[in-house]
């Protein structure tokens, strides 16, 4: 491979290694913001379930920390979910009133989750570790004040494996696409070569005289070859004594 077609085909690797690079970093964060966001509503279904029955509750008067119906449907729901870790319904101050694990009742939610758990959000989502994500949402009384707050905990083992499964995937679209495509863009770029050459070629010839001239060509030449005759004609006339 000589010079010229050695830095084309290179030309031809890296651009279109750095299209499918980018377009495979793309689709990959698409598909994992697509994927977490579906499992977050998910979730957060869970929730505003156990979200509705505490204000229906509420609204009737009952007390916060009296709620009777609240552990039947948090531990249905748990039950019925096989990737949820836990399910929390706390107070405003973090103490946790309901709770799937029933040692945990009584306990606070971590201080840290606090300022996140508690923002005037409808939702607040957050991963506080690579194999755990949180949701929450608050429970708000008759009033519109906020009384308390259901938080779900649910394992990433799911995301994990879906976007291994799509890594992989994507990895050997991409490196067939940059194979064929590399390949391809190369062709065209010599194709283009040989037609450049050929024309310069061609051109250097008619002006040699060793080669045919071209029909577009002669005329311009034919005509550049008259403007020429005319003006040594003029210039001879000028010249010429009176």
């Amino acid at each position: 491979m000589t010079s010229l077609p050695r830095r084309l085909f290179w030309l031809a690797f890296w651009v279109v290694g750095f299209a499918v690079a980018m377009t495979g970093l793309l689709l990959y964060f698409k598909y994992q913001s697509v994927f977490t966001g579906l499992q977050r509503d998910r979730i957060l279904l869970v929730a505003r379930e156990i979200d509705e029955i505490a204000e229906r509750d509420l609204s009737l008067g009952q007390d916060f920390w009296g709620i009777d119906t609240l552990p039947e449907v948090i531990e249905r729901r748990r039950t019925a979910e096989t990737f949820l870790q836990a399910i929390d319904v706390a107070g405003p101050d973090g103490r946790i009133a309901y709770a799937s694990d029933m040692s945990r009742m009584g306990s606070s939610l971590p201080p840290e989750w606090m300022p996140l758990v508690t923002k005037p959000a409808p939702l607040a989502a957050f991963s506080p570790s690579r194999d755990e994500a949180v949701v929450s949402s608050p429970i708000r009384n008759g009033f519109g004040q906020v009384a308390g707050y259901t938080v779900v905990r649910y394992g990433r083992e799911l995301e994990h494996e879906a976007m291994a499964k799509f890594t992989r995937e994507i990895v050997f679209a991409c490196g067939v696409s940059w194979a064929g495509f590399t390949l391809l863009l190369f062709a065209l770029l010599m194709a283009m070569r040989r037609r450049i050459e050929g024309v310069f070629g061609r051109a250097a010839d008619a002006v040699d005289g060793t080669g045919p001239v071209p029909a577009a060509l002669a005329q311009e030449l034919g005509r550049a070859g008259e403007r020429f005759a005319q003006a040594e004609r003029l210039l001879h006339a000028a010249g010429s004594p009176r």
